[in-house]
């Protein structure tokens, strides 16, 4: 059923929207020949608030920021792309209290080698952490709401450093496969550590250690397509794997389906997909349906 609704949400927002609708960046002539640029800021925001309302209905409110950055400068000899996202987001709902809803700092940097016109050898950096402290919710004895700090800005993070052959046969799509060597930095919650609740179990905290060091080989495919001047779609999906064995595979597959209605008006529609042994040995999955003022930089 909710995959429906979010099929009928395309379906109308694709009707509605009008090729006349569509421009270009605000900042968009500024750039230079080389250059090509990608460069979205957005900003949602629902409210709801009820009192001596009969009907079933409970007070609420969502906000959401986003930056959305893909920038890249074309030479004879190399490439350089970078990839920017940045999402924080935060739901209230009465009775319940504030939860986080996104949080998200990434920074991509790879340059590419043009050794010929598909075929490029490559090198990058890449850097992800969060912004706002992540917390567990349970209750006491009483039915009070207990509330325990589980995450926090750079509590994980994670420093990779790639090198590899890329295969990039055109605009829309690309094939990357390299060694990588991910590093995970974790000072307090013991996510470099995969004894961490046995030391702490045991009170031995000042032998947890804080920093991962990962080798292992690392695949990036991206896919993205424009079916008009105001529709586009665009898909990555991350894989790695260490050293150590296949069991140790952590990946991640993100969806968007972008939506022009007016100036400044955006609707977005996601379906992302996570795995990450040290977190959770299931799957995660994430759906969304945004809707509010997009600002289209470049």
């Amino acid at each position: 059923m909710k995959m429906k609704n979010i099929l009928m949400t395309c379906a109308v927002a694709c009707a509605v929207a009008t090729p006349a609708m569509a421009e270009g960046g605000m900042f968009e002539a500024l750039l230079p020949e080389n250059w090509t640029a990608n460069v979205v800021a957005g900003v949602k925001y629902n409210y709801y608030n009820f009192s001596n309302w009969q009907q079933d209905g409970t007070s609420n409110y969502t906000w959401l920021a986003t930056f959305d950055a893909d920038v890249q400068g074309k030479w004879k000899v190399a490439n350089w792309r970078n990839l920017i996202d940045i999402d924080l987001g935060q739901t209230w709902t009465d009775g319940l209290g504030k939860r986080k809803s996104a949080d998200k700092l990434f920074w991509e940097s790879m340059v590419d080698f043009n050794m010929t016109e598909v075929i490029k050898p490559y090198v990058g950096n890449r850097f992800e952490t969060q912004i706002m402290a992540g917390y567990e919710y349970s209750e006491d004895e009483d039915g009070n709401e207990v509330k325990t700090a589980v995450s926090s800005f750079m509590d994980p993070a994670y420093e990779t450093q790639v090198a590899g052959i890329a295969y990039i046969p055109n605009d829309m799509f690309s094939q990357r496969l390299g060694f990588a060597n991910r590093m995970t930095i974790s000072k307090g919650y013991g996510y470099a550590d995969e004894h961490y609740a046995d030391k702490v179990a045991a009170g031995h905290k000042d032998q947890i250690k804080e920093f991962k060091d990962e080798p292992g080989l690392e695949s990036i495919t991206e896919f993205k397509y424009s079916f008009s001047d105001v529709v586009g779609f665009k898909s990555r999906l991350w894989a790695f794997c260490n050293f150590e064995g296949v069991d140790e595979i952590d990946g991640t597959w993100e969806n968007l389906l972008t939506v022009t209605l007016a100036p400044l008006i955006e609707i977005q529609v996601g379906f992302d997909m996570a795995y990450d042994k040290d977190l959770d040995e299931d799957a995660q999955y994430k759906n969304m349906v945004l809707f509010g003022l997009t600002w289209r930089l470049f």
